[in-house]
């Protein structure tokens, strides 16, 4: 290797350290300024008595401890929430090799919030013996819309734009049943529309664990795959002559997203365009596709969330739904991209 190669990969290699340290700095800026802001009130004294009676194991009986406490689960739902939305969004638009792919437009989240919707109508429990039914029905629904999109794969072949389009009529067909289901009871659509809408605000450990080990199997996976799935980018041609199995590697990206989509959802609901800012706030701030690329869009997710989540929760007395917090901003985002997509055709 050349002395000039070894330079640009030793300027390469700081530039990155230096933009991931940079960006872990600004989400734990972004995660202390969380825990100090909120519809609650409180002031900078109060917060450290809460804190300080969090230490102390005053969190049940301390009314500012447990507003605090809240405040803390929120901010380690949102960053893992972000991570795995990230990442999902990440592996999305490397399979279809399009920026505009998200999980909350293949229909994702419609499975999720449709199968909440069958649960409480059916009227099965919160937990039906040691099993958290409002973790699991979403999982399988998301699941369920998996199987789905596998089935279009394997009938539409290669045509990535057909199959794309094919997710976003699958998630009008979902929101389609899902208000069918809801006019003919309108006894459960204050439970399905909180859930859809709960964001962060009902955090806890259990949610915290179902994303946690979602993250903790997806990105060792991910990790290992970057080779092929920078082959992968360049086209279909290419990697299979360099020996990458494109219909695997295509599967598994999408399985792998799906999955950390639906632990998303039966954790904090339905989070749009999250999963979408991430890959395209890290991509500002490097060119390359390795796994510093990786985790920097996992942290611009983390980010993104949880000051969603602080917007949600500070801007009035009533609580805004997060998904309405990010819709604000993704929404013109995404007919940015499209007419920036368009022009560079």
């Amino acid at each position: 290797m050349s002395s000039v190669q070894l330079s640009t990969d030793q300027r390469i290699g700081r530039h990155d350290a230096t933009v991931l340290a940079g960006t872990v700095a600004l989400l734990l800026l972004v995660s202390v300024g969380s825990v100090f802001f909120g519809s609650a009130g409180l002031s900078i004294a109060e917060v450290l008595t809460g804190l300080r009676g969090i230490r102390d194991g005053l969190s049940a009986t301390l009314p500012v401890a447990q507003i605090v406490l809240l405040r803390l689960l929120r901010i380690g739902l949102g960053v893992l929430v972000g991570a795995s939305l990230g990442l999902s969004g990440f592996l999305l638009q490397t399979a279809f090799r399009n920026p505009l792919a998200d999980s909350y437009l293949l229909g994702v989240s419609g499975g999720a919030q449709l199968a909440v919707t069958i649960v409480a109508l059916v009227g099965v429990p919160v937990t039906a013996g040691f099993i958290p039914v409002m973790i699991t029905a979403p999982l399988l629904g998301s699941l369920a819309v998996l199987v789905l999109l596998l089935i279009i794969s394997h009938r539409i072949g290669h045509d990535l734009l057909a199959f794309l389009l094919s997710g976003l009529a699958l998630s009008y067909m979902l929101s389609a049943m899902y208000s069918i289901l809801v006019s003919t009871r309108p006894d459960i659509l204050s439970n399905t529309v909180f859930w859809s809408w709960m964001g962060l605000n009902r955090a806890s450990g259990s949610a915290m664990l179902v994303v946690g080990v979602g993250l903790a199997i997806a990105v060792p996976v991910v990790m290992g795959m970057m080779r092929p799935l920078r082959s992968y980018l360049v086209g279909d041609d290419f990697a299979m002559n360099v020996g990458v199995n494109v219909k695997r590697t295509r599967v598994g990206m999408l399985f792998i997203s799906v999955i950390l989509a639906a632990t998303d959802v039966a954790a904090a609901g339905v989070v749009g365009f999250a999963g979408l800012f991430s890959p395209h706030l890290a991509r500002m701030l490097t060119r390359r596709t390795d796994r510093s690329f990786v985790v920097l869009t996992m942290l611009m997710g983390s980010i993104v969330v949880v000051v969603g989540d602080l917007i949600a929760r500070s801007v009035s007395a009533s609580e805004i739904p997060l998904n309405t917090v990010l819709s604000l901003f993704g929404a013109p985002y995404l007919i940015w991209l499209s007419v920036k997509a368009r022009r560079a055709v």
